[in-house]
């Protein structure tokens, strides 16, 4: 009885199991269909921007043309007509050094220049007449010579205490006070032409190739805070700095475009444009993959289906790969988890990727 209670229960449960098996077996490896959902995805538009390699290189504003003017004589200053920040024109007076002892030697001079005059016109007649010998006229004549070389020599001394402006300036510093006693060369005043201010900054080998005389460029300043002006490089500089290594260039500031007084001292951020790249085809560096040695992109199709393509890439900067051929402007590609991706795969787009955390130039109103 109980033989046959096992074998109909046996009877009743394998099928049972069977059938369990079975159904198993027939989902496992089972190939995708065409109701599958699509993946959802991210994409970028291959749009044109500006990859073009900078440096930032700091330095201060220094006038062109920097004079220091010393004075020509000792003595007592006796006029000192300009202060800091006063303009002056070419030629103009300065200062005046007391100079009442040479202007005294120079009367002098100019006596002892007559008398000569009168002993050469005597001596010279009584030659003609045999009277004196040659040996006495060539003495008078001596005697006329040195006393017109004191002559020059003392009115010269007496014109070195003028000081004249040597072009047209600003006196950016005045080193001397009225009745100050001054010594030969000393610096009494440094001037400045504020017309033409250039900024110096030094320049590593790598980049200094890329730059030319004549080339354009943009500059901040820190007073001015984000707002931008426009230079030109004036002249590279033939030689690095010995101890530096590095290349002087001269960037003349465009003053009559900057809308701003500048003033010598102001510290400038020099951007120069070592690589020039503007307006390229570009497309974030998570929209490519490569496999077996290509680079690859996803083409997102307007019947929603993958396109694979074979892209040849250029410079990447700022997270960002230009796009030498293989995609076209305005195309979308996905972007990210590109392993997962194959050609004709159906994608649903949930966003826009977008890129955050890099420096990136903003495009100002001052276009170069």
């Amino acid at each position: 009885m109980a033989c046959k209670s096992f074998l109909k229960a046996k009877i009743i449960f394998t099928p049972v199991v069977f059938f369990l098996l079975s159904g198993s077996c027939s989902t496992k490896g089972e190939p995708s269909t065409g109701t599958s959902r699509p993946r959802d995805v991210a994409v970028s538009v291959v749009q044109e921007r500006d990859l073009s390699s900078a440096r930032i290189v700091t330095a201060p504003v220094t006038a062109y043309k920097r004079v220091y003017i010393n004075a020509r004589t000792g003595g007592e200053i006796m006029e000192l007509l300009f202060e800091e920040g006063d303009r002056v024109k070419k030629g103009q007076l300065l200062a005046r050094v007391d100079t009442r002892s040479q202007l005294a030697q120079l009367r002098n001079a100019e006596s002892a220049l007559e008398d000569a005059k009168r002993n050469y016109n005597r001596t010279s007649q009584l030659y003609e007449n045999n009277v004196v010998s040659t040996a006495e006229y060539e003495m008078a004549q001596r005697q006329l010579e040195k006393a017109d070389s004191e002559l020059q020599y003392w009115r010269t001394e007496a014109e070195l205490g003028d000081i004249y402006a040597p072009f047209s300036a600003v006196i950016s510093d005045k080193l001397v006070e009225l009745g100050t006693t001054v010594s030969v060369n000393q610096r009494v005043y440094t001037i400045e032409d504020h017309e033409l201010l250039v900024v110096r900054p030094g320049v590593s080998e790598l980049d200094v190739a890329f730059l030319n005389q004549g080339q354009e460029m943009e500059m901040k300043f820190d007073v001015f805070g984000d707002k931008l002006f426009r230079g030109r490089i004036r002249r590279v500089f033939p030689s690095a700095d010995r101890i530096t290594r590095l290349f002087t260039v001269e960037v003349e500031i465009d003053q009559q475009a900057a809308g701003h007084t500048i003033r010598p001292g102001y510290l400038a951020r020099v951007y120069f444009v070592t690589d020039q790249r503007t307006d390229v085809p570009a497309v974030p560096s998570e929209s490519l993959t490569v496999r077996n040695g290509e680079t690859l992109a996803f083409v997102v199709k307007e019947n929603g289906q993958l396109e694979k393509r074979i892209v040849e890439r250029g410079v990447e900067r700022d997270g960002w790969i230009e796009i030498a051929g293989g995609l076209v402007q305005g195309e979308r590609v996905v972007t990210g988890n590109l392993d997962a991706l194959d050609e004709g795969m159906e994608v649903n787009i949930t966003g826009t990727f977008r890129r955050f955390g890099f420096g990136e130039r903003e495009k100002n109103q001052v276009n170069l």
